[in-house]
């Protein structure tokens, strides 16, 4: 669930606007299934389709880009910075985090 809502966040504007709305209600809202099909006035099927083809499509969107890998990539390499009283070791950690940019 937590990791859907990252993707979503970072790839909504790449879904369809249905997609981005059902995906929005059901991840970031916790509505349940029923509750959107009864909102949508569509049925729990359309309403199922719809977020397993959302889930697929930001998996692929993740696969290829790659932008919610890097993120937490270097929050993990920031947290190291902020915790490393060693200065050799803290420029390392520097390098990699430019590595990561560029």
């Amino acid at each position: 669930m937590v990791r859907f809502n990252s993707l979503l966040l970072i790839y909504q504007e790449l879904l369809s606007k249905t997609q981005k709305e059902i995906l929005t209600d059901y991840f970031a809202f916790n509505l349940s299934i029923s509750e959107i099909a009864d909102n949508r006035g569509v049925s729990r099927a359309a309403v199922e389709d719809a977020i397993k083809k959302g889930q697929n499509k930001l998996e692929e969107f993740e696969e290829k880009l790659q932008i919610l890998n890097k993120k937490q990539s270097l929050l993990k390499l920031v947290e190291e910075l902020k915790t490393e009283t060693d200065e050799n070791k803290k420029a390392v950690i520097l390098e990699n985090i430019e590595r990561s940019i560029n």
